[in-house]
């Protein structure tokens, strides 16, 4: 009789196993949904930063062309014009040697 006992599984062991396993389930369903809401929201927020790099890197490449980096169009600088007196007062007093 002992053997016929041991080889039936008693029903409340089988019940809170199933139940034990159903939380770890829900555990591991709640944990799963909780990591894929983080994983969209810093999806999203990449996708806001990688607009406004290439907003910027827009921004520079106009600044860069209109920048007048070339002397083409400019109208050229005339040096200043020292006169006579300007010139000896400055040599005199020691800034030119």
């Amino acid at each position: 009789m002992m053997e016929q006992e041991n080889k039936e599984p008693d029903k409340s062991t089988q019940e809170q196993e199933k139940v034990s396993v159903e939380a770890v389930e829900e555990d591991f369903v709640a944990s799963a949904q909780k990591i894929a809401k983080e994983l969209k929201e810093g999806l999203a927020e990449r996708v806001k930063i990688l607009e406004r790099e290439e907003r910027l890197i827009a921004r520079q490449e106009v600044l860069r062309q209109l920048g007048g980096g070339s002397l083409a169009g400019q109208a050229p600088v005339k040096p200043a014009v020292e006169t006579a007196k300007e010139y000896a007062d400055r040599v005199l007093s020691g800034k030119i040697k």
